[in-house]
């Protein structure tokens, strides 16, 4: 390997030597100090490698052995100088590319996050700005110990967290923390009381003491089911009291909706500005003051690669929407369809677990716009834990 470099920096010829003896030529440049390699016999004589320089030597050599040289090709380092020795551009601008990469290559390109499932990347890469690891930091004052300590007490969801830096590349691998299960105490004695007035259809006391019937009306706080037993000898025993007590529970729900609506529509007009990212500056690409009384923005980022790696180098592109506002009057219907919506997500968000018995639903026209009264009755579980301290 050190050879061949060698001599492709001395440059090398492979030539072809004819005549009667050219064996006699191998001794005589040996004796000379003249250096032949991949010497190999032909139907005209042999063929040989020497150096640019040995080449020189070579002529009266093979004239004292009586046989004639011819240049097959020639390679190496003087001859590529030589062939662009006249276009001083080139020769300069490969070593000014040179010198750009070798500068370029202290610095980070590109950062890569791995294993993020609850934490927003977004958030972890801004922590990762702020420790100092973005794009175009020079990777030598980069403290990934210092960074990896500040974002594992900012982040509580992470559990580990290794920031490596490999040539310019940053690779941040995350390891979220697994959340334990929420173990209820049991040392602690406590009731179940109503957390909703209601009328009870069904009670199921896995601990404790029942304090209500079947059919019976409950108010908000009233006991359910006590945490305080009494044994057969007459002492009494606190415990934790478990259980459900399902209840019918009336609620209500009252909405309103005007009837001039205001709302805004994204129409086809935009502006697109670009701007070229290099190494975390961005560069202006396109020009453009022009801008909308209402406008909403879009924004995408390109990066280019080069044999599918990632470079310092991308393309970030702001859209600007025009916007434009509209008033319409709503009518009856389509005040009953929104308020059927609204009620709707109010049944699947607010009674989510609860079974539905009866639902009534009265929508008045008004001056300035529309009401809805909802009467339901959910059949929900009312049960609520409530601690109590025990003094000796």
């Amino acid at each position: 390997m050190l050879v061949g470099i060698l001599r492709f920096f001395k440059g090398s010829v492979r030539f072809r030597a004819t005549g009667q003896s050219p064996e006699r030529l191998l001794n005589l440049c040996a004796q000379r100090g003249v250096a032949l390699w991949n010497a190999r016999p032909t139907a005209e004589g042999l063929e040989a490698v020497t150096t640019a320089r040995d080449y020189k030597k070579l002529r009266p050599i093979a004239r004292r052995a009586r046989v004639k040289t011819k240049m097959l090709s020639k390679r190496g380092a003087p001859f590529i100088a030589a062939k662009y020795k006249g276009r001083i551009g080139i020769p300069v601008g490969a070593a000014l590319g040179a010198a750009l990469l070798v500068v370029l290559s202290q610095f980070l390109w590109t950062i890569n996050v791995t294993g993020l499932h609850t934490v927003s990347e977004q958030r972890l890469r801004s922590l990762l700005t702020e420790s100092g690891v973005k794009t175009g930091a020079f990777k030598h004052t980069v403290d990934t110990a210092q960074a990896k300590r500040d974002i594992l007490l900012q982040v509580d969801e992470i559990g580990w967290l290794s920031v490596n830096i490999c040539g310019s590349h940053a690779d941040v691998e995350v390891k979220e923390k697994t959340r334990k299960p929420e173990v209820e105490e049991s040392e602690t004695p406590c009731n179940i009381k109503a957390s909703e007035d209601g009328v009870i259809t069904k009670i199921t006391a896995a601990q404790g003491v029942t304090e209500a019937k079947v059919g019976s009306g409950v108010i908000k706080g009233e006991l359910l089911i006590s945490g305080v037993n009494l044994t057969k000898q007459n002492t009494v025993r606190y415990v934790r009291a478990k259980g459900e007590v399902w209840a019918d529970v009336i609620s209500k729900k009252e909405l309103s909706l005007s009837k001039e609506q205001e709302y805004i529509s994204l129409k086809e007009n935009s502006i697109n500005r670009s701007r070229l990212n290099f190494m975390g500056v961005q560069l202006p690409c396109s020009l453009s003051f022009r801008s909308f009384a209402q406008s909403a923005f879009t924004g995408s980022t390109s990066v280019f690669t080069l044999n599918g790696n990632p470079l310092p180098l991308g393309l970030v592109t702001e859209t600007e929407w025009e916007l434009e506002p509209h008033r319409e009057s709503c009518t009856a219907e389509q005040a009953k369809r929104v308020f059927d919506t609204s009620l709707l997500l109010c049944e699947l968000f607010e009674h989510g677990s609860a079974e539905k018995t009866s639902k009534q639903v009265k929508i008045e026209e008004t001056a300035g716009g529309f009401l809805c009264h909802a009467d339901y009755v959910f059949n929900e579980n009312i049960a609520e834990s409530v601690d109590f301290s025990v003094e000796e």
